[in-house]
């Protein structure tokens, strides 16, 4: 990318308040698309994998286990992650996880054409994988602070959830029909091949340099981070919203495999569909909120997508027909989306660049970390009692949280505006806060 036409050129190209201004600024729409592409053909193997896991045992707990070998290594790989992206190159790191992954895509091809593809197998190649895209999404999220200017950045992650979700509903019903008509084999084998045009885009363009932060023990840098988030609520606030919602909420989805043989009855394709109503959904949702803005408080639609996604989950609770299901599907994936843009959007704003890598982390590392958890112990539950109970007890736990956020969590007022916060680092030097001062 010519740096004339670049982030680099913001002088050039003077500041508009509109829903898509971050799209002239070329390093963030190439990385846009290609991301939305290779997070489209991601789907295949969360697809495939469950679906493989479950005919070959007929196990909710193997689904939960299988759950917990993607998301686990989140554990650690979701705060080396942020360290590093505060300490290096954010563009190389993305390389990197990217090369990881195409390459457990392709180990999947091998061994399912070989037949040697296991649950045991399975699972030691969720783990890598895991490891690997815990570090990209840690690194991917400050990164695109990088393709744009200050004065972009809430528009930006608005558009970056579309990405999200444009591939959450694309990518499950392609990977379904995929392993209905071709098989398992070309659903990995096209994963593996998806990534290439993204690792082509990062070699080309060149993001906004920042300031890394200081080298120490990579211990200590992310416990600093840790004290950063916990000391504000407007970044404690969406810490907290985004692994409740996923424990009770996303980890759902690594059960839909077993939902859809034994409450709804339907096939590969029918499972494609279920998780498809929610990534559909959120599509809309998010053209929607892109040219809404800040009209409406960040706040607001935020506990209202908290109730919204209580309601989504005991609809499908109650019932075992189909399209009902899909419709409660379909109404999380408003919710999700009305949650998590704004609780992801206000993170980034309220945050200066020295901190982000670390405390997104940390927001990431709560939701990636609680999905397995909830899919674990969901799935335990559910093979001793029926996985629409299990469905039902998780929907109450997030009217609970839509509760608590209402009565203690002032309203979540917290997520509002688009000022820095002013950060002191734990040891009492007030940098990041001068670096809060420069415009945006």
């Amino acid at each position: 990318m010519g740096s004339g036409a670049g982030v680099g050129s913001e002088r050039a190209l003077p500041p508009r308040r509109t829903p898509l201004e971050p799209l002239r600024y070329p390093e963030f729409t190439v990385s846009w698309v290609a991301g939305t592409f290779a997070h489209s053909a991601n789907w295949m193997q969360s697809i495939a994998v469950p679906y493989l896991v479950y005919e070959m045992t007929g196990s909710a707990t193997w689904l939960g286990l299988a759950a917990v070998a993607g998301q686990a290594p989140a554990l650690l790989g979701s705060p080396l992650g942020g360290v590093w992206a505060d300490r290096y190159s954010r563009r190389l790191l993305l390389l990197w996880t990217l090369l990881f992954k195409s390459a457990v895509a392709f180990g999947f091809y091998a061994m399912w054409e070989g037949g040697l593809l296991t649950p045991e197998s399975a699972v030691v190649l969720l783990l890598i994988s895991g490891f690997a895209a815990s570090v990209h999404i840690s690194t991917w999220q400050p990164f695109v602070a990088q393709l744009v200017p200050d004065h972009a950045l809430a528009p930006a992650y608005r558009l970056n959830a579309i990405q999200f979700n444009f591939s959450r509903a694309a990518g499950p019903a392609l990977a379904g029909w995929v392993l209905a008509q071709f098989g398992p084999g070309w659903a990995f084998l096209i994963n593996g091949f998806a990534y290439v045009p993204f690792l082509i885009t990062l070699l080309i363009v060149r993001p906004r340099p920042t300031e890394p932060s200081p080298r120490n023990n990579p211990v200590q840098e992310f416990r600093d981070g840790v004290r950063v988030a916990f000391r504000y609520r407007g970044l404690v606030i969406p810490i907290l919203t985004g692994a409740v919602l996923s424990l009770f909420g996303q980890s759902l989805h690594p059960l839909m495999a077993g939902l859809a043989t034994d409450v709804f009855g339907v096939g590969a394709q029918g499972f494609g569909l279920m998780m498809s109503s929610v990534g559909m959904a959120s599509v809309v949702t998010a053209l929607a909120i892109v040219f809404v803005g800040e009209r409406i408080p960040r706040s607001r639609q935020a506990q209202f997508g908290l109730w919204c996604y209580a309601l989504g989950i005991l609809v499908v609770a109650a019932t075992d027909i189909y399209a009902v299901g899909l419709l409660g599907f379909a109404i999380t994936g408003v919710a999700h989306v009305l949650v998590h843009i704004h609780t992801t959007t206000a993170l980034q704003v309220h945050l200066t660049d020295s901190w982000r890598g670390r405390v997104t982390s940390l927001y990431l590392m709560g939701i990636i970390a609680s999905i397995p958890v909830g899919a674990q112990v969901g799935g335990l539950i559910g093979d001793l009692v029926g996985l629409r109970w299990v469905v039902a007890g998780f929907g109450l736990c997030v009217t609970g949280y839509a509760l608590y956020a209402r009565l203690y969590l002032g309203s979540m007022e917290d997520l509002d505006g688009n000022d820095p916060i002013a950060i002191e680092d734990p040891g009492g030097n007030n940098a990041a806060s001068k670096e809060a001062e420069g415009p945006r």
